[in-house]
């Protein structure tokens, strides 16, 4: 899921399946000023998680963007879908965490927290 306007979002899915990333689906607010998407609402972020979670065939939810409030939302996400939720500021927090030498995760960041290196 991303804010990106509809071919940056389709040319960033096809860059994840070139890297082997079987995505399943994709879902845009399809907005290409960063200051509207800093405000678009948790409440719209989850709903959109919620509904490509929701589907079968998906194994977990990605939301991209850095300007994306993302983190309030990740774990009512994966307690409603089931299903791991990701996005872009939670995944370098948890990678600069690791490189630093931190096991442990902040509270109620979401399942990726509760992942180690090995």
């Amino acid at each position: 899921m991303t804010p990106y306007a509809v071919d940056v979002t389709l040319e960033m899915q096809a860059k994840l399946r070139a890297d082997r990333f079987d995505t399943t689906a994709a879902a845009t607010f399809d907005q290409s000023d960063d200051f509207t998407v800093a405000r678009i609402s948790a409440d719209s972020i989850l709903k959109a998680v919620q509904r490509v979670g929701a589907r079968k065939d998906c194994d977990g939810a990605f939301v991209s963007c850095t300007s994306l409030r993302t983190l309030q939302v990740i774990v009512g996400a994966e307690a409603e879908i089931g299903k791991p939720v990701n996005s872009s500021n939670q995944a370098l927090a948890w990678h600069m965490m690791r490189l630093a030498g931190l096991a442990d995760g902040p509270a109620n960041a979401g399942h990726l927290f509760e992942t180690d290196i090995k």
